[in-house]
């Protein structure tokens, strides 16, 4: 598992947006003691940008957003974009809010 820091779902939907997919209304996990929610984005495949297209898709990301650049920022957008090739070969591909 990999953590992303977001601000909350609407940073979550335009990130995915930004990707091309359109996540579904989550489906709550009142039995787990780390997480409030789970989307199923399973019928959606991750783009697999070039450098040319991430560093396009990163931009628009600190454009929309108002986040300052940064290491950490470019680089847990980076490792996402890194494994989306091997999550696109995953039957089950899943988000997990993490509770408060």
């Amino acid at each position: 598992m990999f953590a992303v820091e977001l601000s909350g779902d609407d940073e979550l939907e335009l990130l995915m947006s930004l990707l091309g997919i359109t996540l579904s209304s989550p489906t709550l996990i009142s039995q787990s003691a780390e997480f409030s929610a789970l989307f199923d984005y399973s019928n959606n495949l991750l783009p697999e940008l070039d450098q040319k297209g991430f560093d396009g898709f990163y931009e628009e990301w600190l454009s929309q957003t108002g986040r300052n650049s940064s290491m950490d920022e470019y680089g847990q957008l980076l490792f996402l974009q890194g494994r989306a090739s091997a999550w696109n070969r995953m039957s089950g591909r899943f988000i997990l809010r993490e509770k408060p």
